[in-house]
């Protein structure tokens, strides 16, 4: 019994998270005029490899980051991740590094909130905090480095 509870809650998570996700990609797709090919957003679930879900997120498609590196000037993702906020093309699980922009932003997203902004001291203890939480990450960039970096509900 405890078992299918365990599997309906992890169920549910994600099903709550692909509707976030699905609402948050027609927002963008309705709002912007124009996309640069310089620009684009990278994104996937935070999932330790350690959690009983993370190979459903492989199986189903979905990007996961089991670690997250933020250095001075790159930002290492350990894991795999989704181009925009689907599932139709994901990169190799292994470990992707990019380039931050100068004027990198921090932040928590969630719902119709204005993002909560982070500095990158306390976004490090707050992506720490949800390593495991699979709520979602999104790496947004433009001009070819990351100007965002975001955790999502």
């Amino acid at each position: 019994m405890i078992k299918i509870i365990k599997k309906l809650h992890e169920t549910i998570k994600l099903l709550s998270f692909l509707l976030v996700l699905t609402l948050a990609l027609g927002y963008i797709l309705s709002s912007k005029q124009e996309v640069s090919a310089k620009t684009r957003v990278l994104s996937a679930d935070l999932i330790q490899k350690s959690n009983s879900s993370y190979h459903n997120h492989l199986d189903y498609g979905s990007g996961v980051v089991y670690k997250v590196e933020i250095k001075k000037k790159v930002i290492v993702i350990h894991g795999s991740l989704n181009e925009g906020y689907g599932t139709e093309s994901v990169s190799n699980i292994g470990i992707h590094t990019y380039r931050l922009s100068k004027n990198i932003k921090y932040v928590a997203r969630g719902g119709e909130a204005p993002d909560q902004e982070f500095s990158k001291k306390d976004f490090k203890k707050y992506l720490n905090m949800n390593k495991d939480s699979g709520l979602g990450l999104v790496l947004e960039f433009k001009n070819f480095k990351v100007t965002k970096v975001a955790i999502c509900s």
